[in-house]
């Protein structure tokens, strides 16, 4: 639900923005459009009367911002990227961690969390996005260059080449070819 939010300073609106209330099991959520989320103040496993909404501390993990959250009163951790796509896609299944179900940056940085740079992908294609991939290597045994991809868990070979450069460009091939999302 996409909320109005309005700032007055002496009977004059100061600012306008929409920011995005969203649930996640029991608990409400906000996301201002600054990425700053609020949860709504929580005693005993209810809301509090109040109408308090607490800022969300973020840490990094691995290059991800995340955050702990009690949701039906255990203590739960979260990414930010998650709860994000859950903001703007209420049909989400944040709770679901099977590889049909990742997160891909489409930029590769771990710290954009816009909706704009998230989608839903299977693990295998998240792999596929990866930047610091590349794809073939010295063989010493044969003293040439060996092109490598991997699909659906298996590696398959691209061929021995005298060139570096060479190797790199059939991995490349490969990886337009076969690394599809």
């Amino acid at each position: 639900m996409i909320i109005k939010l309005i700032y007055y300073k002496f009977n004059h609106i100061i600012d306008v923005y929409d920011m995005i209330e969203f649930v996640l099991k029991n608990r409400k959520l906000r996301i201002h459009p600054d990425g700053v989320m609020y949860i709504r103040d929580h005693w005993g496993g209810k809301e509090t009367k109040n109408e308090k909404w607490n800022e969300i501390k973020f840490s990094k993990i691995n290059g991800y911002d995340r955050c702990s959250i009690t949701v039906d009163g255990i203590s739960r951790h979260f990414l930010k990227h998650r709860l994000v796509k859950l903001a703007h896609d209420p049909t989400f299944d944040i709770f679901d961690g099977s590889p049909s179900n990742c997160i891909d940056h489409q930029n590769h940085t771990r710290d954009d969390n816009s909706n704009e740079n998230l989608r839903v992908v299977t693990n295998q294609q998240n792999q596929f996005n990866r930047s610091n991939v590349k794809g073939y290597s010295w063989d010493k045994n044969a003293k040439k260059w060996k092109a490598h991809i991997r699909l659906d868990g298996r590696g398959k070979s691209l061929g021995y080449f005298e060139k570096e450069e060479d190797a790199r460009n059939a991995y490349l091939e490969a990886k337009a070819k076969l690394h599809i999302i």
